[in-house]
């Protein structure tokens, strides 16, 4: 279903908590996880590669887009996330269509960082 440069897996589920058709990853409400492209708007906003499996979720990449459906259907790095689920792939998508990349850079550091903090 997706496609993104992949990284290294930087949370686990204990980190991501279910809230009826959101999860949150960090501080940060998420919509999803959605399991199909076309469940996700053609929207800006950031987006997290997610894989579920054995009941819980674990963050396998995040970015940013300005059409969050077509970046993940058309991200480069789609095989690598494959590769790296033995679970279900899914992504979790927050919406904000007036976000500058700047912002969601410092969105997604802040996420990397609350998450690796509670890694160790």
């Amino acid at each position: 279903m997706l496609d993104g440069v992949c990284e290294p897996a930087v949370a686990i589920a204990t980190e991501l908590e279910l809230c009826d058709a959101s999860i949150f990853i960090g501080k940060y409400e998420f919509a999803g996880p959605f399991d199909k492209p076309a469940d996700i708007a053609e929207e800006r906003g950031v987006f997290a590669v997610l894989c579920y499996h054995d009941r819980e979720y674990e963050l396998l990449d995040i970015g940013f887009a300005d059409n969050l459906r077509r970046a993940l259907m058309e991200h480069p790095d789609h095989d690598d996330w494959l590769d790296n689920c033995t679970g279900t792939l899914a992504a979790a998508v927050y919406y904000e269509p007036q976000m500058s990349e700047d912002e969601a850079i410092l969105l997604i550091d802040s996420i990397e960082r609350e998450l690796s903090q509670n890694e160790i």
